[in-house]
């Protein structure tokens, strides 16, 4: 009966592998002897919140108040993930692999335009046209044109290659008349964190008349390099706010 105990207590009992430690790593080792495959400790959990702001000079006022003392845990540098997020991380990955991030800023827009779609209401374009653009000489002109088209009305675009002129017309009787360059409307959206110089971007204003109430109103992307030129205006930002960082764009 005691042999049977000892027996089911043996196969019942924690089982830990045998290790041996050669150089400060421990390897397991084998039935035959020999060293197996290194032993690796549990990966670190970071329990220290991270650091959220919603500004680059908020991120600039951690950077430089040495957040969670990262100045003492390796190399850090300045990530700009995209146009609306940017990173304080370690340099290195530890040796699971994972990079760790002590703070980020990440840009909200309050009132988000929505390209490539039609608004059914100038009113509610021009509001979210007003909200969402910085004002420059076209921009005005986008908003003296949608400001007047009422329901019923026609809208002619004529187009020589060079300018674009869009008529809005009541009857036979010509509203307003707006001239456009027909390569796209150069306007500056505030598609990221208003610290930085602000990107000009080129769209396309489309119109269509509605059977029942005013003419729909579109803005459509036409410029492919405006994410890049953002995150390059993100980075001069930063190399002239925090000196000597690393910047990865």
């Amino acid at each position: 009966m005691k042999d049977v105990l000892e027996y089911l207590f043996g196969r019942l009992k924690d089982k830990r592998p045998i290790t041996h430690n050669v150089g400060g790593q421990e390897y397991a080792v084998q039935q035959d002897g020999t060293l197996g495959a290194p032993v690796r400790e549990l990966a670190p959990q970071w329990d220290k919140p991270m650091f959220g702001v919603t500004t680059l000079s908020g991120l600039a006022d951690l950077y430089k108040a040495n957040v969670d003392e990262f100045n003492t845990a390796g190399p850090v540098g300045l990530h700009i993930a995209n146009y609306r997020e940017v990173r304080i991380v370690a340099i290195q990955a530890d040796a699971f692999g994972r990079r760790h991030v002590f703070a980020k800023a990440v840009h909200t827009l309050n009132v988000p335009f929505v390209f490539d779609k039609y608004y059914t209401s100038p009113e509610e374009f021009l509001i979210a046209f007003r909200a969402s653009f910085l004002f420059n000489e076209e921009a005005v002109k986008v908003q003296q044109l949608c400001s007047q088209v009422g329901a019923g009305e026609a809208v002619a675009v004529s187009d020589d290659g060079i300018s674009q002129e869009v008529v809005t017309k009541s009857g036979t009787v010509t509203k307003a008349s707006v001239t456009l360059p027909a390569s796209g409307i150069p306007l500056i959206p505030w598609r990221t964190f208003r610290e930085t110089d602000p990107v000009v971007s080129k769209f396309l204003l489309r119109m269509k008349g509605a059977k029942e109430g005013p003419p729909h109103i579109a803005l459509f992307e036409i410029d492919a390099m405006w994410e890049l030129e953002t995150v390059g205006s993100i980075a001069h930002w930063l190399k002239k706010n925090i000196p000597g960082a690393t910047i990865i764009a």
